[in-house]
């Protein structure tokens, strides 16, 4: 299928917020339109960006045609601007992609091939390289919901399906310095949108000083308390607990068995702690 063949209504939205990113933006939207899946829109939305953003997505506009729009607004961070995006796009899936990454070209067509075979699956991520002032690939986890409930091991740019968006209520505006895609993804498994880790580096994440990756211990405190009362049913204390005593090593908890025996009741393997 040839780039003028292009279906008119896309399988796939990718939401571009650009907030002081004009100068990497062409990038983003160039790694959009090189995929070899082709049914794809791109809705950028400029987030009361002080720089050339605007003019950036108008010159992409005539480049590629209206595959993509311009979507401006006042500044009102990350997760009012990928819900704004979504809102008026059209696509069953949805892919979140900042405008200062990249995707490798087969990212679409390897992830919509997931969710196409298979309705249980609601997210799929892959794994990614690091460029930038770091340059490294990173293999993710197999998803694991204790696991992202400790820390997140899913990237902000994963394909989901739109249902998961309606479900969850989008992304919260009150993850205010970020996390805001942790949360998300968090929402998502606990409406029943399971994610799946699709292999290969598929995608291309920018490593740069003075990011949102590059939040203050405080600032990560805040957002994973406010991940924790944002899912108030999956951080009760039990489940908190349990999640730690299961990263404790193994002979450290044969040693409890074995001291709790000495004093008194012995614990059972089976017995919830």
């Amino acid at each position: 299928m040839s780039l003028a063949s292009h279906p008119a209504v896309p399988r796939v939205s990718v939401i571009v917020p650009c907030y002081a990113q004009g100068a990497f933006l062409r990038e983003a939207v160039d790694s959009v339109a090189a995929q070899t899946f082709l049914a794809w829109e791109i809705v950028i939305v400029d987030d009361g960006s002080p720089d050339d953003t605007a003019n950036v997505a108008r010159e992409a506009i005539e480049r590629h045609g209206s595959r993509i729009r311009l979507l401006q607004q006042a500044n009102g961070g990350v997760a009012r601007a990928r819900n704004a995006g979504i809102a008026v796009s059209r696509g069953r899936y949805i892919l979140p992609l900042d405008a200062d990454d990249r995707l490798h070209p087969e990212m679409l067509e390897s992830t919509v091939a997931v969710l196409d075979a298979d309705p249980s699956v609601g997210v799929a991520y892959v794994d990614y390289h690091l460029f930038g002032s770091i340059e490294r690939d990173v293999q993710v986890p197999e998803f694991d919901l204790d696991g992202l409930c400790r820390s997140n091991h899913i990237t902000a740019t994963a394909l989901y399906r739109r249902a998961a968006w309606d479900a969850v209520g989008g992304y919260n505006p009150n993850m205010v310095w970020g996390h805001e895609d942790w949360d998300f993804w968090i929402g998502c498994a606990e409406h029943g949108f399971t994610p799946r880790r699709v292999p290969g580096l598929l995608f291309y994440y920018r490593s740069r000083v003075g990011t949102r990756g590059s939040l203050t211990r405080e600032m990560r405190r805040a957002m994973a308390a406010q991940v924790r009362l944002n899912h108030p049913r999956l951080f009760t204390p039990w489940q908190r607990l349990r999640r730690y005593v299961m990263r404790v090593p193994r002979n450290v908890l044969r040693r409890a068995v074995r001291l709790s025996a000495r004093m008194g009741k012995p614990l059972s393997w089976h017995e919830p702690w």
